[in-house]
């Protein structure tokens, strides 16, 4: 195959292309066909590999309000948030945020990777403007003053207007790696269904997500991430379960949680990285390929989200006014500036922040949990930073 043609649904204009098939590229490929853009998406997994991944993301009640307006989740994949509990290893302070502080609404959910998936490919499959190539790799890119030449493997090309890098396409595993996370599921006595707990110990952040209830079980299941150095998440790796549910334990023992059972313990590693620059002439980086983030209070995939939101409105007021879509790049990356610069700030401080034994910073950060829990529009304005990020 020398070239690759594509022409979905009966748009005569030429479609962009999208690098990664997973949420925020198939999220991506729907905002711009709500505005009539046409998309080729490529991705390197089927979606019977995408699907099969059982991590579990965090999605804010930005992000569920963003996905409502083309699929409907299913229920029994997702469970919700609707309290987060902020606390810090032997310091006073502790905020709570309650969806009354979004009123009344819940503050997000979380769903498995491949339950998201899923539910996306169908929609994606089922729109006209949308074409998938999986599983197919993007091995080279070139760009020329007019088009992006996208060369595929084990063979075939494809020109398009413009390239949409997701899921870190060109970015590579760089940066620090010396810190990782360790993640399980766990079932716990003493917290509720529908809270979430971020819980800074000395080592890192750790956070409980709950996760959907099983039929027929009263049990309380929660998603651990525990962040911490490399070496002490290989030590723990290494321990049986009851040693790691004692140590736990030892964490969340001030406020009377306990592990009662744990399930798939994993390890991976933490890499943290943010572009200068969103775009190169005719490509374009959103989600991990602009930024891949550390995972305290659940941002990366949010972030991507709104990256989309944004790209798609810009894009698709070019193609409405018949002009080229490389004219709406530079308001994408204006428009971008602020949140992307809020949310890699607070998720590149706030570990080292809360970690701290230095005197100062500690009495800082219990001035600071408590202003969140005593000054209701404080509380507010930060859970707003959460849910949608930095807007205007």
């Amino acid at each position: 195959i020398a070239s690759m043609t594509v022409s979905p649904g009966s748009s005569n204009i030429a479609p962009v292309a999208i690098l990664g098939g997973g949420p925020v590229g198939l999220t991506l490929a729907l905002l711009l066909a709500r505005r009539r853009v046409p998309s080729v998406i490529f991705d390197a997994r089927s979606v019977e590999q995408a699907s099969a991944d059982r991590r579990l993301l965090a999605l804010s009640l930005g992000s569920l309000q963003t996905l409502a307006a083309f699929v409907e989740l299913p229920g029994n994949a997702l469970a919700s948030i609707r309290t987060v509990i902020v606390s810090s290893v032997g310091q006073f302070g502790r905020a709570v945020i309650d969806q009354a502080d979004m009123g009344g609404e819940m503050l997000g959910a979380t769903i498995r990777y491949g339950d998201l998936i899923t539910t996306l490919a169908a929609a994606v499959n089922s729109n006209g403007l949308i074409s998938v190539r999986r599983p197919l790799k993007v091995s080279l890119v070139r760009q020329s003053p007019s088009s992006v030449e996208i060369e595929l493997d084990p063979q075939g090309s494809f020109s398009a207007p413009l390239a949409l890098s997701a899921e870190g396409f060109g970015m590579g595993a760089t940066g620090s790696t010396s810190h990782a996370a360790l993640v399980a599921d766990l079932e716990v006595d003493g917290i509720e269904h529908g809270q979430a707990r971020e819980r800074f110990t000395r080592e890192g952040p750790l956070a409980l997500l709950p996760l959907p209830v099983r039929a027929g079980s009263n049990a309380h299941r929660v998603a651990l991430v525990w962040c911490m150095s490399s070496a002490q998440a290989e030590r723990r790796s290494a321990i049986s379960d009851g040693e790691f549910i004692d140590e736990l334990g030892a964490q969340l023992a001030e406020r009377k949680l306990r592990v009662t059972s744990m399930q798939s313990r994993s390890r991976y590693p933490l890499h943290q990285q943010a572009r200068d620059q969103l775009f190169e002439h005719r490509i374009v980086y959103l989600g991990n390929a602009a930024q891949t983030l550390h995972p305290v209070a659940g941002q990366g995939l949010n972030l991507g989200l709104r990256d989309g939101v944004v790209l798609a409105e810009q894009v698709g007021a070019s193609y409405a006014a018949g002009a080229d879509p490389i004219q709406a790049l530079h308001a994408y990356a204006q428009s971008r500036r602020a949140d992307r610069a809020a949310i890699v700030a607070l998720t590149r401080t706030a570990p080292g922040f809360f970690s701290t034994r230095f005197a100062p910073i500690a009495l800082a950060r219990s001035i600071g949990l408590t202003a969140l829990a005593v000054v209701p529009n404080l509380r507010r304005e930060f859970a707003r930073l959460l849910m949608f990020g930095v807007r205007f």
